[in-house]
Formats: structure tokens, C-alpha cells, sequence
């Protein structure tokens, strides 16, 4: 049986579905059968006469996955809005049971799954059912895209004490899009959001990487053992 973990971010397009790729990549790199799936997604691409979600689209197109399209998400809604409102204009009814179990096949064919949350931590998924509950029913560990821009403090802040009253067990954060010469806001910010969330800074990715390539992101062996 596999290992898994949940990527979520302090807010969407904070860049989950990009670095939930860059630690895919990473990880068969070393030989590792890793994958990402993402439960739920909103909004579409058109790729040869099929609508397919943005997000399973990207992981194709970056990333060495043998299976079609369907195979790494589950639930594909067509309006970029929240799925608890995209799931009503569309009339789908989102399943939480389906996604574990589709879950569970998956952790149990692959060495390390990445699910990707769809926005950030407390986005509704339907009526009594959001990003939290679905975290807490696949009983997975956490972690945290966010990054050095303004406002960020804030943000990463509220995003890991939410969390935090919901007990869930967070790994640490991923810092996305740092700039290749830090100004001083930046080089504060780093320091403080360890200060203040009191979790580690497991990784960053720079903002000029144009391939998947082997980076400062992660050392992904100390972090497959480190939650062993």
C-alpha cells in the first residue's frame, strides 16, 4: 500500500496543480511510482474535440502518467467557480464515498499519491461538505502552498490555524514563485512564517523554472520517512 498526502493552498491559483507536479516529477525521478489526482476540478480545457479538466490536462502534458485523463480525477465540472456552485448549475452530485474509494484503489496500485484540494482549505465542496471534511475523511497529512508575495503572512496564518482547530496534521509549507533575487519584504516574510504558523519551510520552488527539473523544492526521501 502507497502513501498519500493533500496539497492545498492559502488560496487559488496560489499554484497547487504546479508544484503538485513538481513533487510527481520529482519522485519518479528517483525510481518512486508517484501520481496526482485531483478529486474535484473546475473549469475545462478542449483538447482534441473533449473537454477535459485543467488540471488533469496539465499533469498529462508535464508528467510521465501511462493512464488517460479520467484516471487521475473524479469529479470534472465544466464552470470555474467553486464546485459546491458548479455542482448545482451543473446538476452533479459530488459523492465524497466515491472519491475515497477511488482514493484507496489508487494508494493501493501507486508508492505515493498527491491529492490535489481543489482552491484553498475551507472551500465548500457541497451542501455540509468542504475541503476540510474531505481532508479529514482520507485522514491524510497536509501540506501547504503559499508564497512570498504581499499579504501573504496573513493568508498562511489563518490558512494553518484553521487547520490547526480542525487537528489536522500538517507537514509544512511550500513556498511557490520565489523570486530569483529576494527584496526585503520577501526575506521577512520568509522568516516570519515559520515565526508565526510555527511549521517548517519544507521547500520552495523559484520563480523562473521553466522544466521540471531537480530543484531546491524537496527533499522527498526525508519526507516519505519522516511520516512513515
Amino acid at each position: 500500500m502507497g502513501k498519500g498526502y493533500f496539497v492545498t493552498g492559502i488560496d487559488t491559483n496560489i499554484g497547487k496543480t504546479y508544484v503538485t507536479a513538481q513533487m510527481v516529477n520529482c519522485l519518479q525521478n528517483k525510481g518512486i511510482d508517484a501520481i496526482p489526482y485531483k478529486p474535484i476540478q473546475s473549469g475545462v480545457v478542449n483538447i482534441n474535440n473533449r473537454l477535459i479538466g485543467e488540471d488533469t490536462a496539465y499533469y498529462k502534458e508535464n508528467l510521465e502518467l501511462t493512464e488517460e485523463h479520467e484516471y487521475y480525477g473524479t469529479y470534472t465540472l465544466k464552470t470555474p467557480v467553486s464546485p459546491h456552485l458548479a455542482s448545482k448549475l451543473e446538476d452533479v452530485y459530488i459523492d465524497e464515498h466515491v472519491i475515497l474509494e477511488k482514493y484507496k484503489q489508487l494508494e493501493n496500485k501507486h508508492d505515493v499519491v498527491f491529492v490535489e484540494g481543489a482552491g484553498g482549505v475551507a472551500v465548500p465542496l457541497k451542501d455540509n461538505f468542504g475541503t476540510i471534511d474531505l481532508i479529514k475523511r482520507l485522514n491524510l497529512p497536509v501540506l501547504l502552498v503559499t508564497s512570498l508575495k504581499l499579504g501573504t503572512i496573513n493568508h498562511t496564518v489563518l490558512t494553518t490555524e484553521y487547520l490547526k482547530s480542525h487537528q489536522i496534521n500538517l507537514m509544512g509549507l511550500l513556498i511557490n514563485k520565489v523570486p530569483s533575487v529576494m527584496g526585503e519584504m520577501e526575506k521577512d516574510n520568509l522568516v516570519m512564517l515559520e515565526k508565526l504558523t510555527g511549521h517548517n519551510i519544507l521547500g520552495v520552488i523559484p520563480e523562473q523554472m521553466d522544466s521540471f527539473t531537480e530543484t531546491s523544492i524537496i527533499e522527498f526521501q526525508q519526507l516519505l520517512t519522516k511520516n512513515q
